[in-house]
């Protein structure tokens, strides 16, 4: 089996998909939000933090982690708290997130009918004439569990609004990601054992945002994680579209 492998880019952090994925099994809990107990992090003073406790500063979505070198393999990260009054409210010095390979903003995209792992039917119809926004991502990519905290703000920020669906897209089985929803909660709508739209899209690394218009146009597209400022993003690419 191929080994996954960690790529990094400057202002970003994505996971590659290994052509063997589908051979993985999960045979243990899932970490909730983090990388593993190596991973260094550390205050703005070079405090370092537990594991135990930067993993639950994480888990309320109200942190972010900075990769201390955006160009190398360093596991090393620096713990920033999130301003909760300045959330979509982006600097000006704020960097758009790189853009995928495999979307482009102003194209059409193409939606297919779907089922997340509620039961709930998604189609294509239902999504006419809503803002839709999408999360490629799979179990054994930390990056993708590494902003579920953020991303599950940005739900909330539009819990009451019906006009913005949000839409997770997962490699995984059924079985294995409704084990994982039980340690880590994914408030998007999950779709699990999605292999062939992973192949229909050309997705070959995680994670992937996109935000698309009432007119299906691709407004907004993201690939991995950088410095955490994807959801800023999202909320300001859904703002100027209203």
């Amino acid at each position: 089996m191929k080994n996954y492998y960690i790529l990094f880019a400057i202002s970003s952090l994505v996971f590659s998909i290994s052509s063997a994925y589908g051979q993985i099994e999960i045979t243990r809990p899932i970490e909730q939000y983090g990388f593993n107990q190596k991973t260094v992090v550390t205050n703005a003073k070079s405090e370092k933090y537990t594991y135990a406790k930067w993993r639950e500063l994480m888990a309320t979505g109200y942190y972010m982690l900075k990769p201390v070198q955006h160009d190398s393999d360093s596991s090393a990260f620096i713990l920033t708290k999130r301003d909760p009054l300045a959330d979509g409210i982006l600097p000006a010095n704020s960097i758009k997130p790189p853009e995928t390979r495999f979307f482009k903003t102003g194209n059409t995209f193409s939606f297919f009918n779907m089922r997340d792992v509620n039961g709930n039917v998604i189609t294509a119809a239902d999504l006419k004439g809503k803002i839709v926004v999408l999360n490629f991502w799979f179990i054994a990519c930390p990056p993708c569990r590494y902003e579920m905290p953020e991303l599950n703000r940005l739900v909330d920020a539009y819990q009451d609004n019906k006009d913005v669906v949000f839409i997770a897209i997962s490699l995984d089985k059924t079985e294995q990601v409704e084990r994982f929803l039980k340690v880590s909660p994914f408030k998007y709508h999950v779709v699990s054992d999605s292999m062939p739209l992973f192949s229909y899209y050309g997705v070959d690394e995680c994670p992937v945002s996109l935000v698309i218009d009432r007119d299906g146009v691709i407004r907004f597209n993201s690939q991995g994680y950088g410095d955490g400022t994807v959801p800023d993003w999202i909320r300001k690419t859904i703002s100027d579209i209203k």
